[in-house]
């Protein structure tokens, strides 16, 4: 009966600490396991207690003081069931935010052993291709005679690394502004192939992804797939009406692989930077971040098959470029299906187009892109010749969507700025439509990037517009000086520099900036036009004149504060809510901190109080109740400001 009645009152007291503590993930057996744990770590604390050592081996049970052992354990079996509590409701804490998150410490310490053996494996094909003093694994000097070199080192380092690190070098490869062509050329010859997946693997996921099998929702479906990649398989079907349609199925399970593989890119990244000059120029850590939201990007089915929507719909008018037509009744976020394109990538091409007509679809793919780009629709932003078909109707098709861009209002007058900066040849207005583009701040100084442009200038540019390579060359003297473009703006630079790659397969030499300046409409022309300085110099003033004519009343009136001495400076602390939440969180923790602090010492002193008033019928004093009392509430506020701090750590991305 003792021993129930304990069980009881322990289970109670959980009861009122679970509440008190807030512990809501804490079921009710993990309670009853938290009062187990509690109530046997109790018991034995007070029989080392009450029993020495020397006496622990030879007593039995009927010869332990049931009495005063029980009186002596309750206290720590108090204790201990809050601290199960507390650890339970830590395991059992689920993320506050959605994302590739772990649910549990245990399951954290997992991934992180994995992630630690990757991270050993990857280090190891580092070293053995020369690469480790590079990325600041090793110190010294990397023993390579050319960059070319360089660039297969690291190709057949990607390749052995397999995983999302193939992936990593084929983003790169499209990187004109971070890659000399040489490196771009070799890294383009990765291969993001993989094991096709097991027709019982693919038939499982269908099923789960469209709710039935997928024979009950298509006339027509091939088990051997199309291509086979790291990221996605694509099956070939037929719609009941017949239309021919592809299926891009993610892997099953990749997000933690993707994770993991992300986590070495991140670690790699702060050592490349932090070791590295290198590195310090071209910001490795925001290159990092930049890539993985790429590729979580492209994870993400269901945001292809709308962005690819809206690439139809920018491009309906054009009857000479098709965009595969989305099913999205079919889509979620691992299954896209669209329309099937027949054709032939342009990459692919075995003998040339006749000139008119390869002059026609050129034409009219540069026009649909760019007319996207200055109209503020999206865009394809890794128009390469392999995502661009020669269809067998004659027509321009497009495919593989995953990348894309939309510029808005103001990132659009940016780009026409730096247009008009270029055309003008004026470096210092380049550097002021940097800053208007959001590449530089405006107090940075920009001396020595003046007298770098300037001599790019020089270099590169002639009369009127710049060429597709002087674009190229411009981002790449701009990440050199450690200038990044934001990411919309980077992302249309690049997609030009890739179009008139693609444009070269069908037309040599076609001029892709003049088709932006023609396409750019009136405005860009007469700004780019050394004849119309003129109107020029009137449009920009009808846009500073009056900020110019107002500026010598503004001057007058702070001359005049300054001189009565009624200039005052207003600043306003703690305008961001965000935070006024964090230091109102950190005040309420020191607080409760130092209430349970100072209740604790003075129920300890009450503890030890021999004097007081004695509880009728009892030899308790009054004091000493009131004593365990307080040790209880300062416990308890203690352990809910611990689980406060540790749930934060938990569920912190």
């Amino acid at each position: 009966m003792g021993l129930l009645a304990n069980l009881v009152l322990l289970l109670g007291f959980a009861w009122l600490v679970r509440g008190l503590l807030s512990a809501h993930e804490v079921t009710w057996p993990r309670t009853f396991l938290a009062v187990v744990i509690g109530g046997l770590s109790g018991t034995a604390l007070a029989v080392l207690l009450v029993v020495s050592p020397s006496e622990l081996v030879a007593i039995d049970a009927e010869g332990l003081p049931r009495a005063e052992l029980q009186l002596i354990a309750l206290p720590f079996q108090l204790v201990a069931t809050m601290v199960a509590i507390v650890a339970f409701e830590l395991v059992s804490t689920r993320p506050a935010r959605p994302g590739l998150r772990l649910r549990n410490p245990l399951r954290a310490l997992t991934r992180r052993l994995r992630i630690a053996g990757r991270a050993v494996q990857v280090s190891r094909i580092v070293s053995r291709h020369g690469l480790a003093p590079l990325l600041g694994l090793r110190r010294g000097h990397t023993d390579v005679r050319s960059p070319e070199e360089l660039a297969r080192r690291a190709r057949t380092a990607l390749e052995d690394a397999g995983g999302m690190f193939v992936k990593l070098g084929q983003l790169l490869a499209t990187r004109p502004d971070l890659l000399p062509p040489a490196a771009m050329a070799e890294l383009g010859r990765l291969h993001a192939g993989a094991r096709p997946l097991p027709r019982e693997e693919v038939m499982a996921a269908l099923t789960r992804e469209l709710d039935s099998p997928p024979e009950s929702l298509f006339a027509d479906f091939s088990w051997t797939p199309l291509g086979s990649a790291s990221i996605a398989q694509v099956h070939a079907a037929k719609l009941a009406d017949g239309t021919e349609v592809v299926l891009k199925l993610r892997r099953p399970g990749l997000e933690e692989v993707v994770e993991r593989d992300l986590a070495i890119v991140r670690w790699l990244a702060r050592l490349a930077e932090h070791r590295t000059s290198w590195g310090r120029t071209y910001g490795t850590i925001a290159l990092a971040a930049e890539f993985g939201d790429a590729l979580r990007g492209e994870l993400d089915l269901h945001a292809e098959a709308r962005h690819a929507a809206e690439v139809g719909v920018a491009l309906a008018h054009d009857d000479r470029i098709v965009v595969p037509r989305v099913f999205a009744a079919f889509g979620t976020e691992r299954l896209l299906v669209m329309e099937r394109l027949r054709g032939q990538p342009l990459s692919q091409l075995t003998t040339p187009l006749p000139a008119e007509v390869a002059a026609e679809l050129a034409d009219a793919l540069c026009s649909s892109q760019i007319d996207a780009m200055l109209a503020g629709d999206r865009f394809h932003a890794d128009p390469h010749p392999g995502n661009v078909l020669h269809l067998d109707d004659g027509r321009i098709g497009l495919i593989d969507l995953g990348a894309t861009g939309k510029l808005d209002a103001f990132e659009r007058s940016s780009m026409l700025q730096l247009l008009v900066a270029l055309g003008l040849q004026q470096p210092t207005l380049l550097s002021e439509a940097l800053v208007a583009a959001g590449a530089l701040a405006p107090e940075e100084d920009r001396d020595r990037l003046d007298r770098e442009l300037a001599r790019f200038m020089a270099t590169y540019l002639d009369s009127g517009l710049p060429s597709p390579s002087a674009l190229t060359e411009l981002l790449r003297l701009l990440g050199g000086l450690g200038v990044r473009l934001p990411a919309q703006a980077s992302t249309m630079f690049r997609a030009l520099a890739t179009l008139a790659g693609t444009l070269e397969h069908l037309v040599p030499g076609y001029p892709v900036v003049d088709r932006v300046a023609e396409r750019g409409g009136e405005e860009l022309k007469s700004r780019t036009a050394p004849g119309d300085i003129s109107e020029f110099v009137q449009q920009e003033w009808a846009q500073v004149g009056p900020l110019l004519r107002r500026a010598p009343r503004h001057l007058d009136r702070i001359a005049t504060q300054l001189q009565h001495g009624g200039l005052v400076t207003r600043v306003r602390l703690f305008s961001d809510g965000d935070d006024v939440r964090v230091v109102e969180r950190l005040v309420n923790r020191v607080v409760l901190t130092a209430v349970a602090l100072g209740a604790g010492l003075l129920s300890v002193l009450m503890l030890g109080t021999t004097t007081g008033p004695l509880l009728a019928g009892t030899q308790l004093r009054l004091l000493e109740v009131l004593g365990w009392i307080g040790l209880f509430a300062s416990t308890v506020l203690l352990l809910r400001v611990l689980l406060g701090v540790l749930r934060s750590e938990v569920e912190d991305p």
